[in-house]
């Protein structure tokens, strides 16, 4: 066997080997017994080797970058916004890169670099960021957007050696009716093609997609875990939470603030969430199952907003979660899960995050 043949060889039999230990989440005491999570988690746990090659190997050459659509209906599991469209590109914070194309038609976009990517690095940290507000886009719908530690004219976001992605975020409300942004990423200075692969590339690549497993599977299971641990059919104000418990999240995206709870109910049960809203650009209401996977990222048979809620004559809202349709408006569909958390989005503005009631009530028969 060639040097190369058995090179090869190790690498594939290492990553097994280490992607076994990811898979200790399942055994965990913490983690629910019940065959829905059970299969949510093992089928997550194969999602993210995906999701960690691409960014590693696949979209992760920094002198030839792409933008690519990093959440879609397979890719999921870090409570993602059913009304948000998420793409990334693995920079090099130390070059300078042109971000261009055409600016599309959701309302919000945010542009945030990052130093490390939860799970795929030890930490995550925000280095820059621009949204709707600053953005400068031209007559006919295009921008352009630098990214480099020195100064430019027009749109810019000044990175640091220590970035390493570009995360891209775009809300709509009904994304029927809104057209994406399209982006166009290049560093530089660059030339020529990207070089063949070789065996060390891809090995390095596999190692850390196996870490990228473990540790974030585990970096998301740990927080529902601290919410699984409060009260029940509660809704919680994050930042209340937050403040002097001396405990970090994950970062944040920009102009965004949090409430959440964990619903547990019977199959005969409702979850009834009552509010009054302030008239605000956008909120959302989303639920996602244990492993921090959105029940319906694309269909919004679990996931409200303050265009497609259906509003009482004051102005409130009356939002139900419930494993079964209890023939009222504005039923968030469980897909057969009895428990899992609830996230609250209150977004572009600085009036207070409004106090969120619940109940929990019988269905009628």
């Amino acid at each position: 066997m060639s040097t190369t043949k058995q090179a090869s060889v190790q690498a594939w039999e290492a990553f097994c080997d280490q992607l076994k230990q990811a898979g200790a989440v399942l055994a965990r005491e913490a983690t629910p017994e019940d065959e829905l999570t059970q299969a949510e988690g093992l089928r997550k746990l194969v999602r993210m080797i995906r999701m960690g090659f691409e960014a590693s190997l696949e979209y992760g050459n920094t002198d030839h970058p792409e933008v690519y659509q990093l959440v879609t209906p397979t890719t999921v599991g870090e409570g993602e916004n059913a009304d948000a469209h998420y793409h990334q590109a693995m920079i090099d914070g130390s070059k300078t890169y042109r971000l261009s194309g055409q600016r599309g038609e959701a309302p919000f976009i945010e542009f945030t670099i990052y130093a490390g990517k939860i799970g795929l690095d030890s930490g995550s940290t925000v280095v820059g960021a621009i949204t709707e507000a600053d953005l400068k886009v031209n007559p006919d719908g295009s921008y352009e957007l630098m990214l480099s530690p020195d100064p430019q004219p027009g749109n810019w976001i000044r990175t640091t050696p220590e970035a390493t992605v570009l995360y891209i975020r775009q809300y709509s409300h009904d994304w029927r009716k809104a057209r994406d942004a399209t982006f166009n990423i290049a560093r530089v200075g660059a030339t020529g093609d990207r070089p063949p692969l070789t065996v060390a590339e891809v090995n390095q690549a596999m190692k850390r997609t196996a870490t990228y497993v473990a540790r974030s599977i585990n970096i998301w299971a740990a927080i529902v875990d601290q919410r699984r641990a409060a009260p029940p059919n509660k809704i919680f104000n994050f930042e209340e939470e937050q403040k002097g418990s001396g405990e970090e999240a994950p970062e944040m995206p920009i102009g965004h603030r949090f409430s959440s709870g964990y619903f547990r109910l019977a199959e005969d049960e409702a979850l009834v969430l009552s509010f009054k809203p302030a008239d605000v650009p956008y909120w959302g209401m989303a639920m996602t199952n244990y492993w921090f996977e959105p029940f319906t990222y694309t269909e919004h048979r679990s996931h409200y907003n303050n265009r497609t809620v259906r509003y009482e004559a004051d102005g409130s809202v009356n939002i139900v979660i419930a494993a079964k349709d209890p023939g009222l408006p504005n039923w968030m569909d469980t897909m057969g899960h009895l428990e899992g958390p609830v996230i609250f989005r209150w977004s572009r503005t600085r009036l207070p995050v409004p106090d969120i009631q619940a109940r929990v009530v019988k269905l009628a028969k």
